[in-house]
């Protein structure tokens, strides 16, 4: 019976893993087919690349009420709430005769995508038991991490063969067959708390986010923009409004009693960051193929699948690494892994063939399945139970806040080489490309310095 029991949970965390899976797949897939919609709907790159950003950040600002969500509602009803998001705003993109409605299409479908993406990683520490969080945080990881860097390569074959909207049309399908499965699978899996949502909070939060991510979209127009600074001032302001909110409030919203947990902190931090990277490379490199290699759509997304399907298939592996032999060895080395590819984009970023870029995106990835979900794990056992929830939305929301953030600037970083002038466009962007790897190069360092601090104050915390 308790056999039978857990195949049934495992069921249900596979079907809100088929449902995000679907949902992270489109962050990026419309990233190679941006020339074509700026064709089609008379726009310009800055504004054709918020269908990504302005997804992911709307997926980010649903996921702080994750924690809320899993309380007030069961499982079940946000399943249902979240394919039905999903499938309704994809086919609203699918057949927008314009960009606005396309954007809200986006927008509405991203409503759907910010519930299941927690909801997957809440049922895991609710009802698989924890000597298997490895395995099964390794299988969530495998869906967060491998759907976006698919995503360029489904979008450049649908593009390349159909068109655009055949994207919103697969996916549809896709979503309804799980939304059908799913339903039969999932169940109630604890006593709802009726508690008051903390509007004002969330308010306040989700325009932190937004004018975080509209300042960082101002650094293309140089360091001395006001936009640039009084976007980001403004953001900065709006995080402690909402730290010194959170202590008054007596409604429910997030828990900021998850960041006493210092070693946690840092653990959320280098999650952040290996998205960051995830996300930001999977933007550049089809970028740097079409501009830099004179190559199509698809061949700028297929560069990405070899790395991504390996390393990928592999992550369930690492998960058990990580419940076999603890933490230190697949972060560690799946951070140095990931440090090594940057610089090797760095150092060769003006000349890169295509096999160098498969192969250095392929240690890329090694390293990022390695740490990223273990990262995620590592840092929730630091969190009492009841805190657990709360210290899965923040990464959750972190992880998506990475993807957005991560677009823009490394957009940035590019367009500040390719406004320069004096050399051919593609030149400028293959400069452009080395000096965003060279920054991420950096990040990488902070990734393992961020593991060195989570692992000296968990000895503190074992004592």
């Amino acid at each position: 019976m308790e056999k039978s029991q857990e195949t049934k949970n495992m069921l249900a965390v596979l079907a809100t893993a088929f449902m995000s899976f679907v949902g992270i797949l489109t962050e990026t897939s419309l990233n190679v087919t941006f020339p074509t919609m700026m064709k089609q709907f008379g726009v310009s790159l800055d504004v054709v690349q918020w269908t990504t950003t302005g997804y992911l950040l709307m997926i980010a600002i649903i996921m702080i009420c994750s924690s809320y969500l899993n309380e007030r509602f069961t499982a079940r009803e946000l399943f249902i709430v979240s394919c039905s998001g999903f499938i309704i705003g994809s086919l609203i993109s699918a057949v927008a005769p314009d960009f606005p409605l396309l954007l809200l299409g986006r927008l509405i479908s991203a409503f759907g995508a910010g519930l299941s993406i927690p909801l997957m990683f809440n049922l895991i520490v609710e009802i698989m038991p924890r000597p298997k969080w490895g395995l099964y945080m390794g299988i969530a990881g495998l869906v967060v991490a491998m759907a976006p860097t698919l995503g360029p390569a489904f979008g450049g074959a649908v593009n390349y063969y159909l068109n655009w909207r055949y994207i919103f049309i697969i996916v549809i399908i896709f979503a309804a067959i799980v939304f059908i499965a799913g339903i039969f699978v999932i169940k109630k899996y604890h006593e709802v708390k009726k508690n008051s949502f903390d509007w004002l909070g969330f308010i306040i939060l989700a325009l932190a986010f937004i004018t975080l991510t509209l300042g960082v979209n101002q650094i293309s127009h140089g360091f001395k923009s006001w936009a640039l600074w009084g976007l980001l001032i403004s953001s900065f302001l709006l995080f402690y409004i909402f730290t010194m909110w959170s202590k008054k409030s007596q409604r429910k919203l997030l828990d900021l009693e998850v960041f006493k947990q210092r070693a946690f902190v840092y653990g959320a931090l280098a999650y952040f960051l290996l998205q960051f990277i995830n996300i930001g490379t999977s933007f550049v490199l089809p970028n740097y193929v079409q501009i830099v290699g004179h190559q199509s759509s698809l061949i700028g997304g297929l560069i990405l699948l070899p790395g991504s399907i390996i390393a990928g298939l592999l992550n369930p592996l690492f998960g058990s690494i990580y419940d076999r032999v603890g933490a230190k060895i697949p972060l560690y080395l799946g951070g140095i892994l990931m440090t090594i590819s940057c610089l090797l984009f760095a150092l060769f970023g003006l000349d890169l063939t295509i096999m160098m870029l498969i192969i250095f995106y392929g240690i890329l990835m090694l390293g990022h399945r390695m740490a990223f979900s273990n990262t995620m794990a590592e840092a929730l056992k630091l969190q009492s139970g009841h805190l657990r929830a709360d210290a899965t939305a923040v990464c959750q929301t972190s992880q998506q806040l990475a993807g957005s953030v991560g677009t823009t600037i490394m957009a940035s970083i590019m367009a500040i080489w390719q406004n320069k002038g004096g050399a051919s466009y593609a030149i400028l962007t293959a400069h452009g490309s080395q000096a965003a790897f060279y920054f991420t190069f950096a990040l990488g360092i902070i990734i393992l310095f961020c593991y060195f601090k989570m692992f000296d104050l968990e000895k503190v915390i074992v004592q």
